[in-house]
């Protein structure tokens, strides 16, 4: 089925009434919505739905004995893994939860959250600040006011983006 004004000339490929130029098939199930610029309509690939913010986790329910208790992921201070087997820390308490680390942050929101170690991951809503010197073991300190290891590789990705967010244009140290 064509849409109004289209007329399929041949199965690859439909002509245009108006101005005659020829188009390749579109898969119906990418075009989302279409844009009027320059006198023709032009096919727009919305975002991939899973990286809206409304699909990231957004809560989770933890099995405590016989109940299961729900929790708001903006809760969590941050995340500790021992192979399989996650301890969600919360400011007075903790949970755990069967789940790979690799699994949960794909699920997360990476604005609000950051892995600083193959073992944690930690809430940035909860972060006071990063101790990230150029040599020597780095470490990201809590609201609760733990201090969590940074990995190697993480603290020099978090020692060049947070520098050059933060001070952009504003004659920033060297990293």
């Amino acid at each position: 089925m064509s849409a109004p004004g289209w007329k399929t000339s041949s199965p690859s490929a439909e002509r245009s009434h108006w101005s005659g130029s020829t188009r390749a098939p579109v898969d119906q199930a990418e075009v989302r919505e279409a844009e009027f610029t320059d006198g023709n309509f032009q096919t727009v690939k919305m975002k991939d739905p899973a990286a809206t913010p409304a699909n990231y986790l957004q809560r989770m329910s933890v099995r405590v004995g016989s109940t299961i208790v729900l929790i708001r992921v903006r809760d969590v201070v941050w995340i500790q893994s021992h192979r399989n087997l996650l301890r969600l820390h919360l400011h007075h308490t903790s949970y755990e939860h069967r789940m790979t680390m690799k699994d949960i942050h794909k699920l997360l929101d990476p604005e609000r959250f950051l892995r600083v170690h193959r073992s944690a991951i930690v809430n940035l809503d909860h972060v006071v600040d990063f101790e990230l010197p150029r040599c020597g073991n780095g470490f990201v300190h809590l609201s609760n006011g733990l201090s969590l290891p940074v990995s190697k590789a993480e603290r020099l990705a978090l020692r060049c983006g947070l520098l050059s967010q933060s001070c952009a244009g504003a004659g920033a140290d060297h990293v």
